[in-house]
Order: C-alpha cells, then sequence, then structure tokens
C-alpha cells in the first residue's frame, strides 16, 4: 500500500511537471507570437483547460485542428507554427489531470498502454535520437558543436529547409507522436470514436478552406485554369503534397460519417461533407491521391461485403441515399473531367511525369554512398541540402538568409539560382491586403557587390499560382540607389479591381528574386507604397528580424522532396529507421486486421486510412511534413484500441 502510494506521488509528480512545462513553452512562444499574440494566449489557455477537464478529448481536438492551426505565412515562423503550440497546450493539459489523478488514487499507471506497443517506448526514441544526432552532425561540418547550438538557438523560430534546422522541424512529429502515446493511452476509452469525429471535423474545416480558397482565387467551377488547391497546408511553399497525404487520410472517415449516420439531418451533412471531400480531392489534380482515394474506396466496399458488416441503418431509404451519393459522386467527377482541360492534360502526362519521378528517384537513393549512409541514413532532414548540392537537377533557384549584425540590426540575403540555367525560381515573400485604384511602388535599401538582376512582383496569390500581378524586373547596381539611400520600383501591370467583398478578402503576397545565378543582394529594408501612398508592410527594416516574412518557390520544388515515402525514410533515416518504423506500421495493420475480423467498423476505417496514405506514399513525401505525419502517428497509435472499443 505504501509503495503504491509512493510510485502514485512520483508519477504523478512527473506528469504535473511535464504537463506544467508543455503549457508554460506554449504559452511563452504564443506571448511572442508576430500575429496576435493575446488571442494566441487566450485560445491555448482555453484548449490546455479544456484538456483539463476533459483529458479524453486529446484524441479529438488535435485531428480537428491540426489542419488548420498554422498562420506561418503571416508570421514567418518555420522551425515551429501554430500547430506546435496546440500539441504543447493540448497534452500539456492532459498531463497535469493525469498527475492530478495519481495524486489523488492509483488509477493511473502506464500499464494502461497496450502491451503490444510497450517495444515502442524503447526502440523510437533511440531511433529518433540517432536520426537527429546524425542530421546535426551532418550539417556542422566542420564547426564545433557549441557553434551549431549557438546558430540554432539565434534562428529562433525561423531557418531553412538545407540548414541545421531543418533536422529539428522533421523530427518533431516523431517527437510529438512518443510524448503523446502515454497520455493517450491513459484515456483509452472511447478514443477510436472520438479521433475519428475529430478527423470528420478537420476534414470539415480543411473543405470550407478549398471553398474559399477557390472561391476568391479561381472559381469554383473553374476546372480549365491550372490551378491546383493547397488550403491551409502552407508547408506547400516549396511545393510538395501535404493536402494529398492528409485527404487521403480524412476521406475515409467522411465516409464512415454517411454510412453510419441514422436517417435524417445527420446523413444529409454526412453526404454534403463527402462530396465537398471529392471536390476537393479532384481539384488537387494529383493523380497519385486519385489512384489513392479509389483503390482505398474498392478495399473498403470490397471488406465491408467479405465481413458482412452490419449497417447502423439498414432501411431501404439508407440503401438508395448511398447509391445516390455514389452517383452524385460520378457526375461530380464527370463535371470536373469535362469542365475543363486541366484534369485531361495531366492525366496525358502521366507516363512521362512517371519516369521524371523515377530519375528524380534514382539521383535521391544515389546520395548514399556509404555503408554507414546506407545502414543510418544522412541524417533526419538532410535530403535537401545534400540534393541540392550533389545533383545537377536538384539546384535550388534562391535562397534567403537572415544575418544579424554586430550593432543588432538584420539583413536579408538573397541569392540567385546557384548555377546558370536552374529551373524556377525562389522569393523573399510577405503577405498583405490588396488596394484597387492604381500603380504600387516598391523601396529597396539594398547593397550589391556586382550588378544583378532583379523581379519583383506584388500579385494577387493563396500560395503558388499567381492570376493578376503588377511585376518589375530591372538590374539593379550601386548606382541604383537614390540620394535618401532607397532604390525605387515602381511596379507595371493593371490596377487590382474592386469587385465587392472578393476584392476585399482577396490577399496578395509581394515576391522579390534575384535572378541572376551566383548574384546576391543584401537588404535592409524593403516598403511597399500602395496606390494611396501608403507604406503597407509589416516588419519592414527587419527590426523583428524575420517576423512576418518567408519565402516562396516557383515551378521547380524538387530539391525539397523526395516524393516516395519508403525512400524519403531510406535516404535520411537507412535501413535500419525504414525497418524499425516499417515495423511500426506492420503491427499496426495487424492489429486493426484482428479488428476488421471481430467487425469493428473503425478498425476497417483507420485501417483504411492507413492503408491510403501508404498508397499515397508512393509518390508523395509525408515525413517531411510535420502536421500530416503527426496525425499519422494518431491513426497508428489508436489502431491497439480499436479492436478492444
Amino acid at each position: 500500500m505504501f509503495r503504491s502510494a509512493g510510485a502514485n506521488n512520483v508519477a504523478g509528480t512527473g506528469a504535473v511537471l511535464l504537463g506544467a512545462s508543455c503549457i508554460a513553452a506554449a504559452l511563452g512562444a504564443a506571448a511572442h507570437h508576430p500575429l496576435a499574440p493575446v488571442l494566441a494566449l487566450s485560445l491555448l489557455s482555453a484548449i490546455a483547460a479544456w484538456t483539463v477537464s476533459r483529458p479524453a478529448d486529446l484524441w479529438c481536438v488535435l485531428p480537428a485542428l491540426l489542419p488548420v492551426a498554422s498562420f506561418t505565412p503571416w508570421s514567418g515562423w518555420w522551425l515551429v507554427d501554430g500547430s506546435d503550440l496546440l500539441v504543447l497546450g493540448a497534452m500539456g493539459g492532459a498531463y497535469l489531470r493525469w498527475g492530478v489523478d495519481a495524486w489523488r488514487g492509483p488509477a493511473a499507471t502506464f500499464a494502461r498502454t497496450p502491451s503490444g506497443m510497450h517495444w515502442m517506448y524503447v526502440v523510437l526514441p533511440l531511433l529518433l535520437l540517432l536520426g537527429v544526432w546524425r542530421g546535426l552532425d551532418d550539417a556542422r561540418g566542420a564547426a564545433s558543436w557549441a557553434t551549431l547550438l549557438a546558430q540554432l538557438w539565434s534562428q529562433g523560430p525561423y531557418g531553412d529547409y538545407d540548414l541545421p534546422s531543418n533536422t529539428l522541424r522533421v523530427a518533431k512529429s516523431l517527437a510529438w507522436g512518443l510524448l503523446l502515446m502515454p497520455v493517450l493511452y491513459r484515456w483509452p476509452q472511447g478514443a477510436p470514436l472520438r479521433l475519428a469525429r475529430g478527423m470528420v471535423a478537420g476534414l470539415l474545416l480543411v473543405c470550407a478552406g478549398v471553398l474559399w480558397e477557390r472561391g476568391l482565387y479561381v472559381g469554383w467551377v473553374d476546372f480549365g485554369t491550372n490551378y491546383r488547391t493547397t488550403a491551409w497546408f502552407w508547408e506547400m511553399h516549396v511545393g510538395g503534397a501535404a493536402i494529398d497525404a492528409y485527404l487521403a487520410m480524412a476521406l475515409p472517415f467522411a465516409w464512415w460519417a454517411a454510412w453510419s449516420a441514422p436517417h435524417g439531418w445527420r446523413w444529409y451533412a454526412a453526404a454534403a461533407l463527402v462530396l465537398l471531400s471529392t471536390y476537393a480531392v479532384l481539384t488537387t489534380y494529383s493523380r497519385g491521391l486519385y489512384l489513392a482515394v479509389l483503390i482505398t474506396g474498392v478495399a473498403l466496399g470490397a471488406l465491408v461485403r467479405r465481413y458482412h458488416f452490419d449497417v447502423p441503418d439498414d432501411t431501404a431509404w439508407h440503401r438508395k441515399a448511398m447509391v445516390w451519393l455514389l452517383a452524385a459522386l460520378v457526375v461530380e467527377t464527370m463535371g470536373v473531367w469535362l469542365g475543363g482541360a486541366f484534369m485531361s492534360d495531366r492525366l496525358v502526362r502521366s507516363n512521362l511525369d512517371l519516369h521524371q519521378r523515377m530519375d528524380h528517384w534514382k539521383r535521391g537513393v544515389g546520395l548514399l554512398h556509404t555503408p554507414g549512409q546506407w545502414i543510418l541514413g544522412l541524417g533526419v532532414g538532410r535530403l535537401p541540402a545534400h540534393y541540392s548540392t550533389q545533383t545537377t537537377e536538384g539546384a535550388l533557384a534562391g535562397r534567403v538568409r537572415w544575418l544579424q549584425k554586430a550593432d543588432g540590426s538584420t539583413e536579408a540575403w538573397l541569392f540567385g539560382p546557384m548555377r546558370p540555367g536552374v529551373k524556377g525560381e525562389l522569393a523573399l515573400a510577405q503577405r498583405v491586403a490588396l488596394a484597387p485604384g492604381g500603380g504600387y511602388k516598391v523601396r529597396l535599401r539594398a547593397h550589391l557587390d556586382s550588378p544583378a538582376w532583379v523581379k519583383v512582383q506584388l500579385c494577387e496569390q493563396h500560395l503558388l499560382y499567381v492570376s493578376r500581378c503588377q511585376l518589375r524586373t530591372r538590374q539593379l547596381s550601386a548606382d541604383s540607389r537614390t540620394i535618401d539611400g532607397w532604390m525605387e520600383l515602381p511596379l507595371l501591370g493593371p490596377a487590382f479591381e474592386s469587385n465587392g467583398i472578393l476584392s476585399a478578402w482577396r490577399g496578395g503576397v509581394l515576391s522579390i528574386k534575384v535572378l541572376q545565378a551566383n548574384a546576391s543582394m543584401r537588404l535592409e529594408g524593403v516598403e511597399l507604397i500602395d496606390p494611396q501612398g501608403r507604406q503597407v508592410l509589416r516588419n519592414p527594416v527587419f527590426a523583428r528580424g524575420p517576423s512576418h516574412w518567408s519565402s516562396v518557390a516557383y515551378e521547380n520544388f524538387l530539391p525539397w522532396h523526395m516524393d516516395n515515402l519508403l525512400l524519403e525514410l531510406l535516404v535520411e533515416r537507412g535501413l535500419l529507421g525504414l525497418l524499425a518504423l516499417a515495423a511500426v506500421v506492420v503491427w499496426a495493420l495487424l492489429l486493426l486486421a484482428h479488428g476488421i475480423r471481430s467487425h469493428k467498423p473503425l478498425a476497417l476505417i483507420v485501417g483504411g486510412s492507413i492503408g491510403a496514405a501508404l498508397l499515397i506514399g508512393a509518390v508523395v513525401s509525408i515525413i517531411e511534413i510535420p502536421r500530416v505525419s503527426t496525425m499519422l502517428w494518431l491513426l497508428l497509435v489508436v489502431s491497439p484500441l480499436v479492436r478492444e472499443d
């Protein structure tokens, strides 16, 4: 009895300390948020209070809010973002509750973790530490560890994909997964249902973002313009397939909602979500996503038929409604296909694009030279740094570096392409509200060692794709400065239209690019003057470092992505990491297969979601996207609970 009480006190103290540390870190970061620190503090406090009072809802809160919990284009944060604060705040509240419960009685112990998952507490932390150590060791080169750590500290929440901080960024999702596992398993009752509801809520928010984006920037029924939906997945500022991976995992839960909803408004709401999420899938124009969704849907239907799953509402009305829903999906698909040439053009290019992607995979695997690299990988997050410097096709189209000078001021260094002939462009960027009625003017306080061609553009733009623009391309030199030390570039192009509420909500992006290979420009300040003569940029002289500034890649996205889940793991984590993480997935699927044989509907849906992630992972990267890979970890973690629920 005494030992039990003592163990509870120790466990409770540890849980309270961990929970308090997580909440303190989240609130401390929120207090320094560049956009709305008071709002961020209020929201995080509310989330932490919610998970203290209802800790089991952690299963629901994370999948519901993670897809939209990022404001990187406005804040400029990169290494951490709103999703990390969400995880810290929600997880911290649940750990606090765990500690309080442990002090009160013997109910809270680590023994709640399913027995088949204990090995992960040993293997995965070692794998994480090894990958991070190799990544940072590779990134530091000849520098000392003290120099590297000082560099990471000085960068704060900012960084770039070919810098050491990318190791920490990519490692986040596994770290979150390991920290979440004990506290999630502390409240396993109803976990699969809570997770499913959270996935449905998150998918609804993403679909709202899709409608908002397409309504503002391209039109809901414009299927001919070369525009691919990105929604809230700002990680795609350098390309990639964050939304593809998310939709592949989330769509089975929309089908579950329609399949399980009773007759009435709930079924109609679920059917509307299926149609909206399918619209989101179709407007990504991702051929890999199309195939993953199709295969997953057929597999789910076949398993339902084989194992004779009972439909919650087995009325004739429900059966007819599901048939009509399938017919509506066929009509929706045909409408997008026949409503414009963009989908058909991409389908026609599939064979050529596949061969190009296979060449890309060969170049990526070719980065592994030594037995040590084959076994342990290059290190977590090190693919962009190696691919951009060791392959001709992977040369970066530009770089942005932030330098803090001795006097405390900050400069932005913009570099042009790494070599002549590099495809695409990379820009320093900031989101702005657009004003109608005339032309804009850009003022640069810049230093150039030699003349360089620079392109400045202001466009109606959500993330990657531009529509109406004002721009200027000009060769700048030290002689381009006016008497006050600024370079003035009046932008050329049509005035932005004022067409009611749409134009008021349609944002723009200012992009500054160095076009000339091996050229650079040092910026001490940037001003954007609107038609009314007002300076509209935030942090124009970098007094708050990179705050509010980000980068955007155009046309060339190869250097940042392996575009294959297995090869991504092989290159960065080696055969050892690949086999360990594959074992996690296989074990989860085996547990779910047992649940399917036991006629557990959510075992079928969670298994379909994980299977869809593996299918889309054949042509996209997932682990490099922390928000999406954290949701994949949630699916893996819930797998042993589905068969018991």
